[in-house]
C-alpha cells in the first residue's frame, strides 16, 4: 500500500520521536539502573570521617577501588547529562514559537554548545522537532503529488519560476519539437469537486536562494508555510545539479532547482467531449487559455513581496513579462481630518506645506545660539497637514511590481495654486465660486462658524501658494468678526484686510467692482495685438475675486443687499453669517460642516477649524512672514545686531580680493565597525575595508528605511515607522520584514557577517545593531555634546573649536540630502540648528577684541562650510561679513552680503535692516573717503 506524501512525512516524524524518546529514556534511568545493579553506592559505608578516608585513599590500589573510581566517574556522567537535559528542555520550552517559524534555529543552537553539551540537545532539539512535524496540520484540499521518479520522467529542462499551464501538450512530439520548453506532469482533476470545479495541479520550477527554506518557499508560492512537506515529497529523490540529493528538510543549498506545486480550481467549459484519438493540433496556446499566476500573486501587484523574514530576496517571484505597470489610478481622499473637530482641505493643506519653508527660514532668522532649545516645534496639526500635502503634489508613479513597500494611497492633487476650496463634495474638493449665487449667500447653524474660519484660512493659504506675487482672490472682514473668528492678525495681513466697520466693508467692496469694470474697459478698448496686461495664474486681468465676509446689521442691510445683487463669480461673492439677506441662498450648517447647497443637491461637508487649530495655523503664517505670533512670544534682539559688536576702524588698507578661507575637511574618518552609514548629506553605505561605497543598487525605500533608523538610534516602534513611511494599512509586517531582507543581504555580501543580524528586532522595536553599524550622525552629535560639555572659558575655547571642527568634517550636507522624505522636514531642521548654533558660538568668540587670526580663520572656515549648505541662512552671514570685515578682508564681505541676497530674493525676501547696515557702513566710509 502507498501513502500519500505527507502520511509519509507524519510516519517518519512519528518514528523518530518514538527513537529519541526511546534513547533519551534510556540514557536518563537505564544509566542509572545498571550502575547501581553493578556496583552500587560507591561511596564506602564504614568512612566516617576524613581521616579515615585518607587513610583509606591511602591503601594500595586494589580492584575493587578502582570499580568505585569507575563508579564514581560514571555516576558524575549521568548527573551531568541528566542537568544538560533539563537545561536543554527549558531552552527549547522558550524557543518553540521560533523552531515552528523556522527549524534552522535549532542546528544554530547546537553549533554553539560544546561536544558533552551537545548530545542532550540533539537528543531534545530532535525530539521537539518530530513533534512539531508531526503535529502540523495537513491543508484539507492538499492533492496527492505524484512520486518525483514519475515527476522527472516529464521534466526536460528547468527555469526559475517559470510557470506551466495544465493545459500544455505533454506528448514526446511535442518534447521533440520544442526541447527547451519545461514539460511537466499533471494530476487528472478531482472529479469530488462542487459545481463542475475540478482541481488541476501545475508545477513551477524554483531556485533556491542564499537564507531560502523550505517553510518560506511555501508560504511566498502555497499560501501557508505548513505546505513545506508537499514541497519536500516532491523533491527528496531528486537528483541536483551538484549531485546530492534532499535528504533533510532543514538543509536546501542554493542553487538547487525545487518543483513546486500549485493547486488551483478551475471550471471546465461546457463544450463538447474531444474525440477519443484527436488530431495532433500544433496551434499555440491562445493568451486566454493560460492559467493564471500563483494565489499570492496579487500581493506582488497590490502589496509588493509577501516573504517571511528570511534572506530570500523578494525578487524572486516576477510577474509575467506581458505585465507591464499600470499607473496607480486610486483616487486618494480630498480632505484632511485634523482631529475630532476640524477638517481641511488639501488645497489649504498645500498652502501650509508652502508656509512652511518660509516658517523654518524666520526661525532660522531669531533665533540665538545661547538660547535653549532651540526653535520651536512646528504645530502637529499644521505638520499634519503639510504631510498630506507633500504627499499628495509627489507625481504619480506606475505601480512598481518589485517595490518591497505599499504607500498608503496619497491624497487627491490640491487645486490650482489661486483656488479656494470650501468643502467636499462627492470625494471632490469645491471651489469659492459656489458661493456666487445672485443675491449672496448665508450660512447658519452651528457649524457657520467653523466654516467661516476655515475659509479664511484657506484664502491666507493660498496666498502663501502664490508668493512672491499678489494674490489672486482677497477678502475684507469687519474687525469684530475678524477677531472673533482669527485672533490675532493684523489689520492688513497678506489676503485678509480687516475693515473698521461694515461700512467700510461695502465701500471697499464697491471700489473693487470699479476696479473690476476699469479693467474690462481697458481689456476691450486695447488693441488686438495687445497682450492682457498682469495677467494672473487663473488667466484672468484685474484684481481677481473679492469675498466679504460680514455680519448683517439694520443700519446696512440695504446697501449689503445692493452689493450681493452684483455678485458673479471670479468678481466679488458676499457672504452672510447667522442672518440671510433677502433672496440670498441659505446654507444650515451642521456641527460637522455638513450642508445641502440646494434642492436634490449632494450633501456637501464644508472644511471647519476649531479655534485652537485656527490660532495654531494663523500662528505658522505669521512666523512665515517674519512677525511675532500673538500667543507666541520669541525673544528678538532689542538692539541691531551690529550694535554689540561694532566694526573696528577702517584703515587705509587696500582691499584684498575676495579669498575664501580653506574648506573644512571632510573626508571619510576612520571606521570601526563593519558598516558605516552617512545620512548627513546622501545617503551611502560603507563597509570596512572598502573605500568604494556600497549598496548602490538598494531601492530609496530601503535607503529611506536606515535613514528613519539612523535618526532614532533608541529604535523605533513599528506601528511608528509604517505611519513615517505611510505604509498602507495591513502591509506593515510584510514590507518591515522585505526591507529588513533587502537590508541584509546587502550588508552581508558586503562584510561577510552572516551569524549577527544588521538591524535588532526586539519585540516591535528596531533599530540599528550598534555593535555592526555606525552612522555619522551619532559622531556629530557626540562632538557637539562635548564641544559644550564644558563651561564657556578662554581655556576650554580651543578644545570647543577642535570639538565643533570634527563635528562639521561629518556634516557633509543637510540630513538626507537629495530625498524628499515625508518625515524627514523637522530632523533636518533640528540638526541645521544644532550645526549653527555650535559654529555661530565660536563665531561671537571670534569677534572679541584678543581674539587671534587663527581664531577668526578658524572660525571663517566654519562659517563658509556651512554658508555651502545653507545660503539663505542670515546669521551665518552676519557673523561672516563681520569677521571678513575685521580682517580687512572688505571684498569677501561684499561677496558674502551679494551671495545672501541673491538666495533671499529667490524666495521673495530681503535681509534684515541689521544686516544691511553692516555693509551699508563700509560703503559710507569708502566715500568719505
Amino acid at each position: 500500500m502507498t501513502h500519500p506524501p505527507h502520511w509519509r512525512q507524519r510516519l517518519t516524524a512519528a518514528a523518530t520521536a518514538a527513537s529519541t524518546l526511546a534513547l533519551t529514556l534510556t540514557l536518563l534511568a537505564g544509566m542509572p539502573y545498571v550502575l547501581w545493579r553493578a556496583t552500587g553506592v560507591p561511596w564506602p559505608d564504614h568512612v566516617s570521617s576524613l581521616h579515615e578516608f585518607a587513610q583509606r585513599l591511602a591503601q594500595p590500589v586494589s580492584d575493587p577501588l578502582m570499580i568505585d573510581l569507575l563508579a564514581v566517574v560514571g555516576w558524575v556522567c549521568w548527573a551531568a547529562f541528566a542537568t544538560s537535559v533539563v537545561r536543554e528542555t527549558i531552552w527549547y520550552t522558550t524557543h518553540l514559537p521560533q523552531l515552528i517559524r523556522n527549524r534552522h534555529a535549532h542546528h544554530e543552537h547546537v553549533a554553539t554548545l560544546s561536544t558533552k553539551g551537545s548530545l542532550a540537545a540533539l537528543c531534545i532539539g530532535t525530539l521537539v522537532l518530530a513533534l512539531i512535524g508531526l503535529c502540523r496540520p495537513q491543508p484539507a484540499d492538499a492533492q496527492q503529488l505524484p512520486f518525483a521518479g514519475e515527476l522527472r520522467a516529464h521534466i526536460t529542462a528547468t527555469a526559475p519560476l517559470t510557470p506551466h499551464s495544465a493545459t500544455q501538450s505533454t506528448r514526446p512530439s511535442d518534447a521533440a519539437t520544442v526541447p527547451a520548453q519545461v514539460m511537466t506532469g499533471w494530476h487528472s482533476p478531482a472529479p469530488s469537486k462542487p459545481h463542475g470545479q475540478t482541481q488541476e495541479v501545475r508545477h513551477i520550477d524554483y531556485t533556491v536562494l542564499e537564507g531560502d527554506t523550505l517553510w518560506d518557499i511555501a508560504h511566498q508560492h502555497l499560501g501557508d508555510g505548513i505546505n513545506w512537506p508537499r514541497i519536500y515529497a516532491l523533491n527528496k529523490d531528486r537528483v541536483q545539479n551538484d549531485g546530492t540529493r534532499l535528504t533533510d528538510p532543514d538543509l536546501i543549498r542554493p542553487g538547487w532547482q525545487l518543483t513546486i506545486p500549485v493547486t488551483q480550481a478551475t471550471t471546465p467549459k461546457p463544450h463538447a467531449p474531444a474525440p477519443s484519438n484527436p488530431a495532433p493540433d500544433t496551434t499555440p496556446t491562445s493568451p486566454t487559455e493560460t492559467p493564471p499566476p500563483p494565489s499570492n500573486s496579487h500581493r506582488q501587484s497590490d502589496a509588493g513581496p509577501t516573504q517571511t523574514d528570511t534572506d530570500a530576496p523578494a525578487e524572486t517571484s516576477r510577474p509575467s513579462e506581458s505585465t507591464a505597470p499600470k499607473a496607480d489610478t486610486k483616487a486618494g481622499p480630498a480632505a484632511i481630518s485634523l482631529g475630532a473637530a476640524s477638517l481641511i482641505g488639501i488645497t489649504a493643506a498645500a498652502g501650509l506645506l508652502a508656509a512652511r519653508r518660509y516658517w523654518y527660514w524666520h526661525q532660522r532668522r531669531l533665533q540665538e545660539p545661547d538660547r535653549e532649545p532651540g526653535a520651536p516645534a512646528l504645530s502637529p496639526l499644521v505638520d499634519k497637514a503639510a504631510q498630506a500635502a507633500h504627499a499628495a503634489t509627489q507625481p504619480r508613479r506606475p505601480q512598481d511590481p518589485d517595490a518591497l513597500i505599499t504607500r498608503r494611497t496619497p491624497p487627491r492633487p490640491p487645486q490650482p495654486s489661486h483656488a479656494v476650496a470650501i468643502g467636499v463634495q462627492d470625494d471632490a474638493e469645491v471651489l469659492l465660486d459656489e458661493l456666487a449665487t445672485p443675491a449672496g449667500c448665508a450660512w447658519t447653524g452651528p457649524g457657520a462658524e467653523g466654516a467661516a474660519r476655515a475659509l479664511l484660512v484657506g484664502i491666507l493659504t493660498a496666498a502663501e501658494r502664490q508668493r512672491p506675487r499678489p494674490p489672486h482672490i482677497t477678502a475684507i472682514v469687519p474687525e469684530d468678526l475678524a477677531d472673533t473668528l482669527l485672533p490675532g492678525l493684523p489689520a492688513q495681513f497678506t489676503a485678509l484686510t480687516q475693515s473698521a466697520d461694515l461700512a467700510h466693508a461695502i465701500q471697499v467692496a464697491e471700489q473693487h467692482l470699479i476696479a473690476h469694470a476699469r479693467t474690462q474697459d481697458e481689456h476691450d478698448t486695447a488693441p488686438p495685438t495687445a497682450g492682457p496686461a498682469n495677467t494672473d495664474p487663473a488667466g484672468q486681468t484685474g484684481p481677481g475675486t473679492l469675498l466679504l465676509l460680514a455680519v448683517p446689521d439694520a443700519a446696512h442691510t440695504g446697501q449689503l443687499q445692493a452689493l450681493a445683487t452684483r455678485t458673479r463669480p471670479e468678481t466679488l461673492i458676499v457672504l452672510t453669517l447667522g442672518a440671510a439677506l433677502p433672496g440670498a441662498a441659505r446654507w444650515h450648517i451642521d456641527v460637522d460642516g455638513t450642508t445641502t447647497p440646494g434642492q436634490g443637491a449632494s450633501p456637501l461637508r464644508l472644511f471647519h477649524l476649531t479655534p485652537e487649530a485656527g490660532r495654531d495655523m494663523i500662528d505658522v503664517l505669521l512666523t512665515a512672514h517674519g512677525q511675532r505670533p500673538r500667543l507666541r512670544i520669541l525673544p528678538i534682539p532689542s538692539q541691531p545686531a551690529n550694535s554689540k559688536h561694532p566694526d573696528p576702524p577702517v584703515e587705509p588698507v587696500p582691499d584684498d580680493p575676495p579669498a575664501r578661507p580653506h574648506p573644512v575637511e571632510t573626508s571619510r574618518p576612520t571606521q570601526n565597525k563593519p558598516v558605516r552609514l552617512h545620512v548627513l548629506g546622501p545617503i551611502t553605505l560603507y563597509a570596512r575595508g572598502n573605500p568604494d561605497p556600497i549598496g548602490t543598487n538598494l531601492r530609496s525605500e530601503v535607503h529611506e528605511f536606515l535613514a528613519l533608523l539612523a535618526a532614532h538610534p533608541t529604535g523605533l516602534l513599528a506601528s511608528d515607522i509604517a505611519d513615517k513611511l505611510h505604509l498602507a494599512p495591513g502591509s506593515d509586517q510584510n514590507a518591515l520584514k522585505n526591507l529588513r531582507r533587502a537590508v541584509r543581504r546587502a550588508l552581508r555580501g558586503a562584510t561577510g557577517i552572516t551569524a549577527q543580524e544588521f538591524i535588532l528586532l526586539q519585540g516591535e522595536l528596531h533599530k540599528l545593531h550598534p555593535d555592526l553599524v555606525e552612522t555619522d550622525l551619532a559622531d556629530f552629535t557626540r562632538c557637539l555634546k562635548e564641544a559644550f560639555s564644558a563651561p564657556s572659558n578662554p581655556e576650554t575655547h580651543n578644545a570647543s573649536l577642535s570639538a565643533v571642527r570634527d563635528a562639521l568634517t561629518h556634516y557633509r550636507g543637510p540630513f538626507a540630502q537629495g530625498s524628499d522624505y515625508l518625515w524627514a522636514d523637522t530632523i533636518r531642521e533640528h540638526l541645521v540648528t544644532q550645526a549653527t548654533d555650535a559654529t555661530l558660538r565660536l563665531a561671537r568668540q571670534a569677534e572679541r577684541a584678543d581674539a587671534t587670526p587663527r581664531e577668526r580663520d578658524e572660525a571663517l572656515r566654519l562659517l563658509e562650510h556651512l554658508a555651502t549648505f545653507h545660503p539663505d541662512h542670515e546669521r551665518l552671514a552676519q557673523h561672516a561679513i563681520r569677521l571678513y570685515q575685521a580682517a580687512g578682508r572688505h571684498d569677501a564681505a561684499r561677496h558674502t552680503y551679494s551671495r545672501l541676497e541673491n538666495h533671499l530674493a529667490d524666495l521673495g525676501l530681503a535681509p534684515e535692516p541689521a544686516t544691511q547696515a553692516l555693509v551699508r557702513s563700509r560703503n559710507q566710509a569708502q566715500k568719505m573717503r
